[in-house]
């Protein structure tokens, strides 16, 4: 099951237009970090760092990204795996 916070940037920042909004794939998380209150932030980063702490396979990640958040961004298609990009958007939310 996709936490709600993942649920939310995956719909709200990755929709099929995201790559109109944003130069960058890693852009759209920044900007939910930017315009989003602290709490939600803390939150998101939560359920990313407990997706990766759990060692949730590459299979699993992909399903909870594409499948259940509905995200139109698919890392691997830039040559990175589901646990690089996830660890990439906890980088980008720790800055």
């Amino acid at each position: 099951m996709l936490p709600e916070p993942l649920e939310n940037l995956a719909n709200a920042y990755f929709n099929q237009d995201y790559d109109l909004d944003y130069d960058t794939p890693i852009e759209a998380a920044t900007d939910y970090k930017e315009v989003n209150p602290p709490e939600s932030v803390h939150t998101l980063r939560e359920a990313t760092r407990s997706l990766l702490d759990a060692g949730t396979s590459e299979q699993k990640l992909a399903e909870v990204w594409l499948e259940e958040g509905n995200a139109y961004y698919d890392p691997r298609s830039d040559g990175m795996t589901l646990t690089d990009w996830f660890r990439t958007m906890l980088e980008a939310l720790d800055r």
